[in-house]
């Protein structure tokens, strides 16, 4: 599955446009996931930082340290839910309110 296959989304400044696509299957991510995905990619966690990251209103997984390559999918259900990175004392909180979750075909 490709970035594409789940989003057509862009990061300006801390809000998250575009859209989620819902996925009917998503196996990689878990055994029966279905729904809206987002995913992003932190740099800085490729270039040895420690990312933190939280995910509001969570209905599975919500919060974690991002591995070295960076990608951050999660599972969103709502756009008012928010993302938190922290990275040592750099927090960034991403709004997704202009982020269009498509619904199930």
């Amino acid at each position: 599955m490709n970035v594409t296959d789940l989003q057509d989304a862009q990061i300006e400044g801390d809000k998250v446009t575009g859209t989620s696509k819902y996925v009917q299957s998503f196996p990689k991510f878990s055994k029966n996931a279905k729904g809206n995905f987002l995913a992003i990619k932190c740099d800085e966690a490729t270039k040895g930082d420690t990312i933190n990251w939280e995910l509001s209103e969570a209905k599975t997984k919500g919060s974690g340290t991002l591995d070295e390559d960076g990608v951050l999918i999660v599972q969103l259900h709502s756009n008012t839910q928010k993302i938190t990175l922290k990275n040592g004392e750099t927090t960034k909180v991403l709004d997704l309110t202009d982020l269009t979750l498509s619904p199930a075909e």
